[in-house]
């Protein structure tokens, strides 16, 4: 099946459908390693490929250290490096609460957090374009949408310091536990505050967080009752996050705390496991996290394996391979459901498996993801080196960071591509490129080894912005553009007498690359 056969229709519109130099063929339904061979050459399409999923798009330079290495030593040093940028400045902006506040008090401060948030926003977008050779960001993005967290949600906030806390704790444990990743975020404040977890009590369970953690984070659909719902909001009774310089803060601000008389201390029967009743003397933050929350989610897991295994590794199958996938690739995803189980639960190996695996570098898959709107966007200013910070475009894309539409996330897909999104895309793509300036044209020239050579370069920008090879027409065509309506052998005069026109071609290049069907794909 070609998984790029909806573009089509698209492509009659814009340009001629792309030629491609790479065979479709089925791909293979297991986890065996990718060995390189005449048919699928690790080459800069595939360690472009590579890059397209695990980062927020490929530069030059990226390609050509991935292509030093092995295909494994390639996952391995995008699967080790750690990245961490700089604190944001709101990271730690607090405000009053709105209780017992007149309206215009109320205006002002909710107008801070909304500033708050738009700030978070550039730092998360900088973040993106401006990140190493890691998965990291990759994996903030995916952890980000499974466990949704909405910074505005009817007439309440989920402030911009919670929501960066929630970003770093999936930034730094994404590749870790998942089990431990549940129970984390099961008390982070940010969701706390979402799913209305701050306000369950005693007596008044609110059921959100506890519906949703079974439904949306770990089993899906089938595997509990409501019965189990209801008792699992019982045991998160009690918890509370300080938001506010006017609120508590027993463990700093920012942070989730136990209040002990919010806690229902009766006994409770979650997925047929018994949780005892507890005294006031063993009511407390440390003894209900680890005897009650914690095992909790340990009874999920140790009740539920497949489904729990299933389920994510479904999600990072679409997420990191393809947004559809088929009876055929079954398989595929059930060997990451039993190499996670087998890993205890840990993500890492089961995405070095996937990432080294031939069905990940198989034709089929690439060139088969739609580019979501921080891939499409923020990836162009990272590809070409723009100073700027892109991504305020985004919601009129249909996603805006720290604020996905419901708990379940973007759906994205074919739902990011409409007859309303797909012209604005190119006027986006225009924008980013009519923002560059003459010195980063030539400096995103120059970063390209054989840049004196027309084809040469011609042929390294479409491997950066394109996922798959062009046909020697495209080519013919790009160089043409290049060079002015001239001979690919003018080039190198050009820009040595002329940089402003080479500049000037350059800018056209990429443009009309960015026209192309299959630029909206990675």
């Amino acid at each position: 099946m070609n998984r790029r056969s909806f573009l089509t229709g698209w492509a009659a519109r814009v340009a001629p459908a792309p030629a491609s130099d790479l065979s479709v063929r089925a791909a293979s339904s297991t986890l065996d390693p990718y060995v390189p061979d005449a048919g699928a050459p690790w080459d800069a399409v595939r360690a472009g490929h590579l890059l397209r999923r695990a980062t927020f798009m490929p530069r030059h330079a990226d390609i050509a250290t991935l292509q030093a290495l092995t295909p494994a030593a390639a996952v391995d040093l995008l699967l080790s490096t750690p990245y961490e940028p700089a604190r944001p400045a709101v990271a730690d902006s607090i405000t009053e609460s709105l209780a017992g506040l007149e309206q215009s008090l109320r205006a002002g401060i909710q107008g801070r957090w909304r500033a708050d948030a738009a700030t978070l926003r550039a730092w998360q977008t900088a973040a993106m374009r401006d990140a190493p050779l890691s998965i990291a960001e990759k994996m903030t993005a995916f952890w980000s949408n499974h466990f949704a967290t909405e910074f505005k949600v009817d007439d309440d906030y989920v402030i911009a310091p919670l929501l960066y806390r929630q970003n770093r704790l999936f930034r730094s444990t994404g590749l870790g536990s998942f089990r431990t990743l549940v129970a984390n975020v099961t008390l982070d404040g940010a969701m706390l505050v979402y799913l209305g977890g701050h306000l369950n009590t005693a007596g008044k369970p609110n059921e959100n967080y506890a519906r949703e953690m079974l439904e949306l984070f770990t089993t899906g659909l089938g595997h509990y009752t409501e019965g189990d719902i209801k008792e699992a909001a019982r045991v998160l009774t009690g918890w509370r996050v300080s938001q506010f310089n006017d609120e508590p803060n027993p463990n700093g601000y920012f942070m989730p705390y136990f209040d002990p008389p919010s806690h229902d201390v009766n006994g409770k029967q979650f997925l047929g496991v018994s949780f005892p009743a507890r005294d006031s003397s063993t009511n407390t933050e440390f003894l209900v996290r680890r005897d009650e929350v914690e095992r909790m989610i340990g009874v999920i897991f140790d009740r539920r394996p497949q489904a729990c295994a299933e389920f994510i590794c479904s999600k990072l199958y679409r997420f990191f391979v393809y947004s559809n996938p088929t009876a055929g690739d079954s398989e595929v995803i059930t060997a990451m459901a039993e190499l996670l189980i087998a890993s205890n639960w840990e993500i890492r190996p089961v995405l070095a498996a996937l990432l080294k695996s031939a069905h990940f570098f198989d034709n089929a898959n690439i060139g088969a993801q739609i580019k979501t709107p921080a891939e499409f966007e923020i990836g162009l200013a990272r590809q070409l080196g723009a100073s700027r910070t892109y991504g305020d475009d985004m919601t009129r894309l249909g996603q805006e960071l720290f604020d996905p539409p419901t708990v379940a996330g973007w759906p994205g897909h074919h739902e990011w591509i409409t007859t309303t999104t797909f012209p604005v895309r190119a006027e986006i793509a225009q924008s980013v490129i009519a923002g560059l300036d003459e010195a980063e044209l030539l400096t995103l020239i120059r970063s390209f080894p054989n840049h004196t050579d027309a084809a040469a370069l011609v042929t390294a920008l479409a491997a950066v912005l394109l996922p798959r090879p062009m046909s020697a027409e495209r080519s013919r065509s790009l160089r043409t553009l290049l060079v002015g309506g001239g001979m690919d052998y003018e080039w190198p005069q050009i820009l040595t007498s002329s940089p402003s026109t080479a500049a000037r071609n350059m800018r056209e290049v990429i443009a009309t690359i960015a026209q192309l069907p299959d630029f909206q794909l990675c």
